[in-house]
């Protein structure tokens, strides 16, 4: 009878049966053939479960999905855009694992994919909430794809598409970064300012570090150090995905260093790090000729503190950024900074609610970039972007999800006047799985 069945439902079947009799069951209870149901029930199983490659490589999948509501008003006119994707921490799935090698020496890979469809706060317009008009297709972006080896005494070298070494940004404690990056062209970034005469003016990603200038992933290879005393140092070499933004720089090469730390003393939380990136351009990727030479450099640091008894918080961040197009032309610096303080408490049980005040300055991000605006000051500085927010994260730990709502307003000038004020409210949640 039990011949046709694999080890694995022997085994379980003759546990099942060592329950029956110790309860002192009868056979007849059983309602019939047990066996043949629980050989069939076994082959249903294996036909309907995913298998690994291998058992050698531990799998985990992990991912989020984070959609919002964002509403916004130029001064002029205004709208409401609904189930965008909200690229503060964009929806995304993966696939990781590792393996030991050796008790010190282990390996492993990671595989990280962005929903990078059209809907996106990063890339919403007064036009459009796509980049182009009508509803996008859901893109996949590749975010990583590497594998690594780590030495428990000398560190972890991972090699594929990776995030590189370098500034350090938006450290956060309090968990409020889901709906207030520090980078604000995150969420409304393709708005476009309004001058004083109602026409479009410079957008808010160029008036700012854009969240990405110049990228912060690409192929390479980077070292990460072990942790000593709370400190890990980090270092990479990559490709520079894009160096001059007006001319589109493809070659080159990204260098990176960052040191970052992380502690508590007498119930203060602190979280730290700076770090240096240089992006060489070789040419601007047709004639090879044009920005041979032109570079973009940037360091910047970030500080966290939270008073965990009371769970008030401060956390911080600043860049500054440095673009050469090569040819002899002069450096044009710009720079970018952030201040954040609330509370971060358990108040009702479900999980932590984190209530937060912001302001925020960009200056000369257009001249850097070289972006002219009609009516401007050719090659000046003068351009700034200031921004103040409050807002709530209510986490949900039986869910793992966080429920968000948090406003912006910002406030541009150029050196030849004022644009309007643009005021952004975005409402959603992340779910973790």
């Amino acid at each position: 009878m039990y011949g046709g069945l694999k080890k694995s439902a022997s085994r379980l079947a003759l546990v099942a049966a060592a329950g029956v009799l110790s309860t002192g069951a009868y056979a007849a209870d059983l309602g019939g053939d047990c066996c043949a149901d629980l050989e069939e029930r076994v082959a249903e199983l294996e036909a309907t479960t995913a298998r690994k490659g291998n058992r050698k490589v531990s799998l985990t999948v992990s991912g989020q999905v984070n959609r919002a509501i964002m509403y916004w008003n130029d001064g002029v006119d205004s709208n409401t855009y609904f189930g965008l994707d909200n690229t503060n921490s964009s929806t995304r799935f993966g696939f990781s694992g590792s393996a030991k090698i050796s008790p010190a020496v282990s390996a492993g890979f990671s595989i990280l994919i962005d929903v990078a469809d059209k809907a996106r706060t990063y890339t919403v317009s007064q036009g459009s909430e796509d980049t182009a008009a009508g509803n996008g297709d859901h893109l996949l972006r590749m975010r990583d794809a590497n594998w690594w080896l780590e030495h428990s005494s000398l560190g972890r070298v991972t090699v594929g598409r990776l995030t590189t070494a370098g500034a350090v940004a938006g450290i956060d404690l309090a968990g409020i970064q889901v709906v207030a990056s520090s980078s604000p062209g995150l969420v409304g970034g393709g708005l476009a300012f309004r001058t004083p005469g109602n026409l479009f003016g410079p957008t808010l990603n160029q008036m700012t570090d854009a969240g990405a200038y110049p990228t912060t992933r690409g192929e390479g290879i980077r070292w990460n150090s072990p942790t000593f005393a709370g400190f890990t140092v980090g270092a990479s070499i990559a490709e520079a995905a894009s160096v001059d933004t007006l001319n589109g720089s493809f070659n080159g090469r990204n260098l990176g260093a960052d040191l970052r730390y992380a502690g508590e003393f007498s119930g203060v939380r602190i979280a730290a790090g700076i770090g240096y990136e240089k992006f060489e351009g070789n040419g601007d990727g047709v004639l090879n000729v044009v920005n041979a030479g032109s570079e973009t450099r940037q360091w910047g640091g970030s500080l966290a503190l939270m008073h965990v008894p009371t769970g008030l918080f401060i956390q911080g961040d600043y860049l500054k950024n440095t673009s050469n197009r090569g040819a002899g032309t002069d450096d044009r610096d710009a720079t970018r900074w952030l201040v954040q303080g609330g509370i971060a408490q358990n108040f009702f049980g479900i999980g932590r609610t984190s209530l937060y005040g912001e302001y925020g300055r960009a200056d000369d991000w257009l001249f850097a970039k070289g972006i002219a605006i009609v009516g401007d000051i050719p090659n000046a500085p003068g351009d700034a972007v200031r921004w103040w927010g409050l807002g709530v994260v209510q986490t949900i730990d039986a869910a793992a999800m966080d429920l968000y709502l948090g406003y912006r307003s910002f406030d541009a000038n150029w050196n030849n006047g004022d644009y309007q004020t643009i005021d952004v409210v975005t409402a959603g949640a992340r779910i973790r799985f």
